[in-house]
């Protein structure tokens, strides 16, 4: 065989192999944008089966629709102005025409803040003012090992709206925090 033919071998042979080099580039590419976005589209649908998430300003808000409570996450720290402002979460809270009574519960959950910088500002759906405070002057629940932050008499249906957020004044770290809402019929 001639040097020719040997060096044209050569040459063909690293061109094949730089064509299937390049072309498993692109399949891996190609495999990986796939998935991607199979999961973007199909995933988080999967992944929250049962919860629907809300955001306000500062606040993410997950009600399970199977629970009798909403979970507010990552609480950032407002001025008194700004929190009692800031987008709430709403409680409907109903009774088939009987009178009962019931509490606001609101159990800290991976909260490292001293409670006395935690406020929480309730009121009714006309946005008139039913309960302001910090959650280290709220009454503890027995039952849920949280705070009662409002106390309430229904016969028909409420609407509340609930604002939970970290006074200025602190000046700790905030880590991640994260509370429960409950409401206990009496």
């Amino acid at each position: 065989m001639s040097k020719r033919k040997k060096k044209r071998r050569q040459v063909n042979s690293k061109n094949i192999t730089k064509r299937i080099r390049t072309s498993f580039a692109i399949l891996i590419i190609l495999t990986i944008l796939i998935i991607g976005l199979g999961y973007y589209i199909y995933g988080i649908n999967i992944l929250k089966l049962g919860i629907n998430d809300r955001t306000a300003n500062y606040i993410s808000f997950n009600d399970i629709f199977d629970s009798d409570t909403i979970k507010i996450n990552n609480v950032k720290r407002l001025s008194d102005k700004q929190g009692k402002k800031d987008k709430p979460v709403e409680l409907n809270i109903k009774s088939d025409g009987e009178t009962l009574e019931y509490e606001i519960i609101l159990v800290p959950i991976n909260v490292n803040v001293d409670y006395q910088y935690i406020k929480y500002y309730i009121t009714d759906k006309d946005n008139n003012k039913l309960n302001y405070n910090n959650l280290a002057s709220s009454n503890i629940s027995d039952d849920y090992s949280g705070n009662v932050i409002y106390k309430g008499t229904i016969n028909n249906k409420e609407k509340l709206k609930l604002r939970v957020w970290i006074d200025n004044n602190y000046k700790e770290d905030i880590n991640i925090n994260s509370f429960e809402v409950k409401v206990k019929l009496k």
